[in-house]
């Protein structure tokens, strides 16, 4: 039996390389647990920068935690709920969700930002952060919180070219308290329970430095660490902790406008900021 020429009629359309490494990585690797596909989509010297922790090595460092993840949570799933495609680089806001084997099914959602490099064929490097203190809080309570609206289309949105002059509005805005000052609301992602710190006015920032940051467009991805003072305002912590110093580490994507952040997503790592400061 003869088979029609392959033709471009015949082909089916193609999403952007970087879109299929993300897919990869939220839909067949984490949502899909299926750990062989980091085989595919990550390089073996793979490292990712978390909560002031160095996972060096795909298979040494970075998959065991991640099994141990899923294995906890065996319906893990992840939601997409924005993207930023640039020169072999990619971020992702989303939440993880699912119900814990080891706290009695009890369900929980987390928000997070993660950033990657690649060498156009697979994952190289990585930078996150997750709200693992709400999460902590919902284990705890039983009460899960809700989960925004998915992104509609994660794996069309087109890349985009660097742009130098997007990126050093994002690095003056990151890097300076009146910048930051002028969008209330910037430096938590999405809802923030009402039993929660609210994380901007958890700290007095100090000092910030930019570990990673990448442009596409009017679009800009980065991870930071602030080096600031403990305000207060964990519940069960010592009031004599207040003016602490302290390392606060975020994760986050920005839009930039004429000249101008117009919105921010941003994830801190409370949880790593309430450990540091009751064990020391």
């Amino acid at each position: 039996m003869m088979t029609s020429p392959d033709n471009k009629e015949n082909r089916l359309p193609e999403i952007h390389p970087l879109a299929a490494l993300l897919r990869g990585f939220a839909v067949d690797f984490i949502t899909g647990h299926d750990i062989s596909v980091a085989e595919r989509i990550m390089a073996p010297e793979y490292c990712l920068s978390i909560g002031g922790h160095l996972l060096n090595g795909r298979d040494a460092e970075y998959l065991p935690p991640t099994a141990a993840q899923i294995h906890q949570f065996p319906g893990l799933c992840v939601t997409v709920h924005d993207v930023i495609y640039g020169e072999n680089a990619l971020a992702m806001k989303f939440t993880e969700h699912g119900a814990s084997s080891r706290d009695c099914g009890r369900a929980a959602t987390w928000r997070g930002v993660t950033l990657f490099r690649t060498d156009g064929k697979q994952l190289c490097r990585g930078w996150a952060e997750e709200d693992y203190f709400a999460r902590k809080r919902q284990l705890t309570t039983g009460i899960c919180d809700s989960i925004d609206p998915p992104h509609p289309t994660p794996w069309d949105v087109q890349h985009a070219a660097p742009n130098s002059e997007t990126e050093s509005v994002a690095r003056r805005w990151l890097c300076s308290a009146e910048e930051r000052a002028g969008l209330p609301g910037a430096n938590w992602l999405s809802k923030v329970d009402d039993s929660d710190p609210q994380p901007d006015a958890l700290v007095d920032i100090q000092a910030t430095t930019i570990d990673e940051l990448f442009s596409a467009g009017d679009r800009v991805a980065f991870h930071v660490q602030h080096e600031a003072r403990y305000r207060g305002g964990f519940a069960d912590l010592d009031s004599a902790l207040v003016g602490k110093a302290v390392t606060v580490r975020a994760a986050g994507m920005l839009t930039v406008r004429g000249g101008d952040v117009v919105e921010a997503s941003i994830t801190t790592d409370r949880l790593g900021l309430y450990r540091s400061l009751r064990f020391g």
